[in-house]
C-alpha cells in the first residue's frame, strides 16, 4: 500500500513539467520566442525522465489495491493513457532528436498528442483518488 500512497504525492511533477512544457514549446514556436521554446524544450524532457519512476511506482501501487472491481474502468483508462502519455512522447524526443525538416511539424503535432494524454490521464487519476477514494484514508466522495 506504500506504492499506491506515493504516487498521488509524487506524479504532480513530471505531469506539471510535460504539460507546461508542451504549452511553452508550441507556443514559444508560435510566437517565435525562443527562451519560452527553450524552456518548453527542457521542461519536456526532464518531465519524461521523471515519468518514467514515477510510472513504475504507480504500476506497484496498482499491485497492492484490493477490491478494484468498482473503479477497474477508471483504472484502465488511467493506465492506458499513462502508457499512451510515455510513448507519445518517446516518439516525440526520438523525432526531436533524430528527424529534420519536414519532421519538425510532426514533433509539434506528438507534443499536442502529449500534452492530450497527460490531461487525460491526470482526469482518470484524480477521479480515482477524489470519487473512490483510492489510496486515501478518505471515505470515497
Amino acid at each position: 500500500m506504500f506504492f499506491a500512497k506515493l504516487h498521488p504525492l509524487i506524479v504532480h511533477f513530471p505531469v506539471g513539467l510535460l504539460v507546461s512544457g508542451a504549452l511553452f514549446e508550441i507556443y514559444g514556436k508560435l510566437r517565435k520566442e525562443e527562451a519560452v521554446r527553450v524552456a518548453g524544450w527542457f521542461n519536456v524532457r526532464l518531465g519524461f525522465w521523471c515519468a518514467l519512476p514515477v510510472m513504475a511506482v504507480g504500476f506497484l501501487g496498482m499491485l497492492s489495491l484490493e477490491n478494484t472491481e468498482k473503479f477497474k474502468i477508471f483504472l484502465g483508462n488511467h493506465i492506458l493513457f499513462a502508457f499512451s502519455t510515455v510513448a507519445i512522447f518517446l516518439i516525440a524526443l526520438l523525432i526531436s532528436r533524430f528527424a529534420k525538416g519536414r519532421w519538425r511539424g510532426v514533433y509539434y503535432v506528438f507534443l499536442f498528442l502529449g500534452l492530450l494524454s497527460a490531461l487525460a490521464t491526470g482526469f482518470f487519476g484524480g477521479e480515482l483518488v477524489h470519487r473512490f477514494g483510492v489510496s486515501t484514508s478518505q471515505p470515497p466522495g
